[in-house]
């Protein structure tokens, strides 16, 4: 049994957890450079996380080194692929998607990650878009004792990576030689002397310049390009900059550039009708360089505040709501570890305690009879108690391997998850006369780690109960399968079913443990029912989160 002292450090480490995950998650909802979040998250996450190293997707397949911090010795700068780089085949996926890959390091490790990490985790970003850069993760774990949560967490520090990577690099995607870096503008004029005008102005103040002479030539490159800005003359042959800024404002790619309208004319009735389709700043020819390089780098900037403030929003409400489910779950863990703490103590006081007070009650007798010389008992006498106390402390040792197997079954150590199910199975079916049987499809089978065969277990163990307490059925399967690179755990019995509305009652305490228990190992469990038909639970998990 655990000792208080025990359970007061548990609940301390888990809090500080909490803590830093939080924290993190926090820091996560500010737009930060790649390098202070990779630094971060190591300060942030120090019990956990040993070093990390940020690679990027070249468009040749190869992996190059962005950033590092923490490692033993400086990474490659260069990889043809992750074997090459950290000795270890993370599956054909490995850079596409973006799941955390938890592998173990074996002794044959590169000495870039050292001899402190047990684990490995790879995080694969990016590739949603043509202009987001694709990348690779690899962070080293000092322990796997909480892999789910951390898992989860790692792959959205590595989203915030990605959209930092992306930031950073934004200005020179789709551009190359003298115009990487700059803020691209583009200006749709029909008055070449403008143009060339403009182009002057721009060019000499450090901008990438663009120019198309009529409405739905303009269109085309902006959509082609993505500018940062669009400067768009009101009056043009084909199509008014009216008509042209309503056509990007219906745009998914355009509508949020700023778009500048020039105009020759002064009057109040065009700077409204403009600014009420949307454009978001007027300038009257003829205009100053110094105006328009101001107006321009103004817009520029507005538009990358109200874009960071809303992402900033976003980011801190699906903070408060992490939060708030980190703090729920860490009340359910407590709460079930007092109700197994309790069991364990009840067991232990109902039958091994009595067991032991048999057996001392016992040998107190024969040790008083014993000190009487005048009326010391034949030898057949004591040896027939002797004998008693000796069932008794059988029935003891009994008591303490019931207890064990409570907590853990010695057949989910031996034999894994399978095994375990079989002894579950023939257990209840002797202790209940209900017909129990497993059926396993060997085929394709994968065993699961120690942790979660043991979450499974648990799940498999609730639902039986919930069929003896509830359901008044004769007949229980349990199927174990492999489907699809998932392993599949069905509980199927022939009972009343479960009503619908019970699925998420308040007080289905049951249920609920169990989604928590699928959630931690990253599995998904769905419970189907209809009156006198039985029901079934289903629970899924990926080979990926292995």
């Amino acid at each position: 049994m655990s000792s208080p002292a025990d359970g007061k450090r548990e609940r301390d480490a888990a809090a500080r957890r909490m803590l830093a995950f939080a924290s993190l998650v926090e820091h996560l909802a500010v737009p930060n450079a790649l390098s202070a979040l990779g630094n971060h998250m190591l300060a942030s996450l120090r019990d956990e996380l040993e070093a990390l190293a940020i690679y990027r997707v070249t468009d040749g397949q190869d992996l190059d080194l962005l950033l590092h911090a923490g490692c033993a010795q400086p990474p490659p700068a260069r990889a043809g692929d992750v074997t090459q780089l950290c000795g270890a085949a993370l599956g054909e996926p490995a850079i596409q998607g973006g799941e955390a890959r938890i592998i173990e390091i074996g002794p044959d490790r590169p000495a870039w990650i050292g001899a402190r990490p047990c684990a490995l985790a790879a995080v694969p970003f990016g590739g949603g878009g043509s202009r987001d850069p694709r990348g690779l993760a690899l962070f080293m774990l000092r322990n796997t004792e909480h892999v789910a949560s951390l898992a989860a967490l790692l792959e959205l520090a590595v989203h915030k990576l990605s959209q930092a990577l992306l930031r950073d690099t934004a200005p020179s995607q789709g551009q190359s030689g003298p115009e990487a870096g700059k803020t691209r503008v583009l200006l749709v004029d029909d008055e070449a002397l403008l143009v060339a005008h403009v182009r002057r102005i721009l060019e000499r103040a450090g901008f990438a310049f663009h120019a198309a002479h009529n409405a739905r030539e303009g269109f085309k490159l902006a959509t082609a390009i993505q500018p940062d800005v669009i400067l768009i003359d009101k009056v043009m042959p084909d199509m008014d900059g009216i008509g042209l800024l309503r056509m990007m404002r219906r745009n998914e790619l355009l509508s949020t550039v700023p778009v500048i309208m020039l105009s020759g004319q002064a009057d109040e009735a065009a700077r409204v009708a403009a600014l009420g389709e949307g454009a978001d700043d007027f300038v009257v020819k003829p205009f100053s360089s110094k105006d328009l390089v101001a107006r321009i780098e103004a817009n520029v900037r507005l538009v990358r505040l109200r874009r960071d403030a809303v992402w900033r929003q976003g980011e801190l409400l699906r903070l408060r709501q992490s939060q708030q489910e980190l703090r729920t779950l860490l009340d359910t863990v407590q709460r079930v570890r007092d109700d197994e703490r309790r069991m364990l103590a009840r067991e232990v006081h109902d039958q091994l305690g009595q067991i032991l007070t048999a057996a001392k009650i016992d040998l107190r007798l024969l040790q008083h009879r014993v000190s009487q010389p005048d009326r010391l008992p034949a030898a057949p006498v004591i040896l027939e108690e002797l004998q008693a106390v000796l069932s008794s402390v059988d029935l003891a040792i009994a008591a303490v391997q019931d207890i064990a197997a409570l907590l853990r079954p010695p057949e989910l150590e031996e034999g894994g998850l399978v095994a375990a199910l079989r002894w579950q199975a023939e257990d209840l079916q002797r202790r209940t006369g209900i017909a129990c049987s497993v059926l396993h499809d060997p085929a394709n089978y994968v065993e699961q780690p120690p942790f979660v065969a043991g979450e499974l277990l648990r799940m498999c163990q609730e639902a039986l109960t919930n069929v003896l307490r509830h359901a008044g059925a004769t007949r229980i399967i349990i199927q174990v399968a492999m489907r699809n690179a998932s392993l599949l755990v069905r509980i199927c019995d022939n009972g009343s079913g479960i009503p619908r509305e019970r699925l998420h009652h308040a007080a289905s305490l049951g249920l609920k443990g169990m989604r928590e228990r699928a959630a931690s190992i990253r599995a998904s469990i769905h419970v189907y029912g209809r009156r006198g038909r039985g029901s079934m639970v289903a629970i899924r998990r990926r080979l990926a989160y292995r």
